[in-house]
């Protein structure tokens, strides 16, 4: 990086790296020769070109921004710097300017014993200063083919200065050529070696003589004049609008300081007022709490010599003041219930704003200001669960699920609603996977080589599909409209899988057997539970971390839907009772759960640990054989396993 102060000379402000704002060091010129430390340019491109710029092999100037390509992009990007060529003309005025610290006398004739005579010729090759004396009887004798500098006008206009030609940094050669197609200087070497293909190759007379003729440079000229001018008034404007963003500043936090003042002395009055009234009321309440006290005090007196008394004939305090709680609990469950429902008639969005009292004499309770809330309309968060028997059920689509290429009627055995409000479902009997919209809309197919069943959801963007024949996991990439199988996990030992939810980085499936597995990514299985009837569907609850199985019974009494932990311990949530043969299984983010009844011809809605039950659906609502379900939202997508055409749609409800 440089080092040290800005030159103090305006006409040297190229000396300047436009990067660090400091001394140029190691400068390297860019094809729009621009300069810069090389360290410099080298942090710039890394940074640049990070992320998705990564595999990029140009970058832009930091001061135009034109494009610049190194001469050899395949190396690493921290060394595209040392690539670029050092600025001679650059190093020669560094050097110059280091010199300029100490007085210009002439060597030779120091050496004479003549320390004062002024220097007016600095010799680059020799690094020497001369008077000109000295320069024509020792320097000129010997050398004649050095770079001369005048620097007898250092500082200001040197019109007597001999400039030397900047040399090549990879051949040490004069550069006396410039290729218009690179627009690169460079030696006679590296016109042969690198532009002997390019078609405008020109000496740098001839180039600077194509400039002057076509009026090139006086038009560039006029631009970057033109161009300052535009940054000049950007900059003045800036430092206007700061100015006045500063003044701003000043004149709200004295009015602040003005209103805090008035503000104090109001509320001192206030707060007279405000504490004498306190004490005469809290006098009066004084005097009605000692005597509720006293009253409080002779009940509790005697409830003590009740206890006392009753102690040999109370052996179960413990169950009492769990009954106790379990009442005062459920009091408070009503109450909450009521009041989400009441809010959920009138609830609003809120802004508020805050509106300062300008008459200060005449200020009251809103001494501080006055609060102004301004409320809208809009729905309650579909976080907040509405008591069950609140929440209403209306049909949006019926959506025909078979297309042109599918050669039998559908069997769809699962199907997830997408955040991005796009359905994907399994179609066993055509062993595909279909993603459509929730409007009906057909969008991508995917054949799966085995017999696809339940589907969860990964995450967002992602699927997974129990399949068997063989048994395993198909996972699917849903991106753009479009279905990708990502990865398959086969599994064995275990029978066919049906069932399938997604947790903590593993998969759980279930069998037909009735077997409950998790499953690791490398196809490990550990059977968390073994249950006598089968397992067609499984879902995930995220706030207690189970899994939720639905269990194929028909047995009055028996298990519906069991509660699974990955510690294996299980737990019946619902019996078969309203529920019969259990199929498909979701849950929404409030914690219900919901539940297809296959041969109930049902769909039920439950509290999470199923005290609370009721049917969403029934077969007046013509509701058959329902299968797979899938909640997103206030909405779900059903599906049915019946014999007739209806197996072929699926149907998408809203929940009001």
């Amino acid at each position: 990086m440089a080092e040290g102060g800005q030159p103090p000379d305006t006409e040297l402000h190229l000396l300047e790296c436009p990067i660090c704002l400091e001394r140029l060091q190691k400068p390297k010129s860019l094809p729009c020769l621009h300069c810069f430390c090389q360290d410099c340019l080298e942090t710039y491109i890394t940074k640049e070109l990070s992320g998705k710029m990564a595999s990029s092999t140009s970058f832009p100037c930091p001061v135009c921004r034109r494009t610049t390509t190194p001469v050899y992009p395949a190396e690493s990007k921290d060394k595209w710097a040392e690539q670029f060529p050092t600025s001679g003309v650059i190093q020669d005025l560094i050097q110059l300017k280091e010199r300029s610290s100490a007085p210009l006398y002439c060597k030779p004739c120091q050496k004479k014993g003549n320390p004062t005579n002024p220097a007016k010729f600095w010799c680059k090759d020799m690094n020497m200063i001369f008077c000109e004396t000295c320069k024509v009887q020792h320097h000129d004798i010997m050398h004649d083919d050095c770079g001369i500098l005048d620097i007898t006008g250092y500082g200001g206009p040197r019109p007597n200065q001999e400039k030397s030609v900047p040399r090549c940094d990879q051949h040490d050669e004069k550069k006396v050529w410039y290729c218009e197609d690179h627009q690169l200087l460079g030696c006679n070497i590296c016109v042969l070696k690198d532009h002997r293909g390019c078609k405008e190759v020109k000496t740098a007379m001839e180039y600077i003589q194509k400039l002057t003729e076509g009026s090139q440079l006086e038009e560039m000229k006029a631009a970057l004049k033109k161009a300052t001018e535009a940054m000049k008034l950007l900059v003045k404007d800036f430092d206007e609008q700061l100015q006045i963003l500063v003044q701003n500043q000043e004149i709200a936090l004295q009015s602040i300081t003005d209103l805090r003042q008035d503000v104090d002395k109001r509320l001192n009055l206030l707060q007279k007022n405000a504490t004498d009234k306190l004490i005469a009321s809290f006098k009066e309440e004084k005097r009605n709490m000692d005597a509720s006290l006293r009253q409080c005090e002779r009940l509790m007196n005697s409830m003590l010599n009740t206890i006392k008394s009753s102690v040999t004939a109370v052996h179960e305090n413990d169950n009492i003041e769990t009954i106790v709680l379990y009442q005062r609990g459920q009091a408070e469950v009503e109450s909450c219930k009521a009041l989400i429902t009441e809010m959920s008639k009138s609830y609003t969005s809120v802004s508020i704003k805050h509106q300062v009292t300008s008459d200060v004499d005449n200020l009251g309770d809103d001494v501080m200001g006055k609060i102004v809330f301004e409320k809208e309309p809009r729905p309650i968060p579909s976080g907040i669960a509405l008591p069950l028997s609140e929440r209403r059920v209306m049909e949006i689509g019926k959506y025909k699920i078979k297309t042109l290429s599918d050669t039998n009627n559908c069997y769809v055995c699962g199907v997830v609603y997408l955040p991005c409000d796009q359905i994907v479902v399994s179609d066993e009997n055509n062993r595909k996977l279909k993603l459509f919209t929730d409007k009906g809309l057909c969008l991508d197919e995917l054949t799966i080589r085995r017999r696809p069943l339940d589907l969860c959801l990964v995450n967002d963007n992602t699927v997974a599909v129990a399949v068997c024949s063989p048994n395993g996991v198909c996972v699917v990439k849903v991106e753009a409209s479009k279905l990708s199988l990502s990865s398959e996990i086969n599994i064995s030992g275990i029978g066919n899988c049906y069932g399938i939810t997604h947790t903590d980085g593993r998969f759980v499936v279930s069998t037909y057997g009735g077997g409950v597995y998790s499953v690791t990514q490398d196809g490990v299985t550990d059977l968390l539970h073994h249950y006598n009837k089968i397992c067609w569907s499984l879902t995930h609850d995220p706030v207690q971390g189970h899994t939720l199985v639905s269990v194929y019974n028909d047995t009055r009494g028996g298990v519906a839907v069991s509660r699974l932990s990955a510690d294996k311990r299980h737990t019946d949530v619902l019996k078969v009772d309203v529920v019969r043969r259990a199929s498909g299984i979701d849950m929404d983010r409030e914690g219900n759960i919901y539940v297809c009844g296959n041969v109930s011809h049902n769909v039920i809605q439950m509290s999470w640990d199923g005290t609370h039950v009721r049917e969403l659906l029934t077969s007046s609502d013509g509701m058959r054989t329902p299968w797979a379900i899938a909640v997103r939202g206030d909405r779900f997508v059903v599906t049915n396993n019946s014999g007739t055409d209806e197996r072929n749609y699926i149907r998408v409800y809203q929940l009001y």
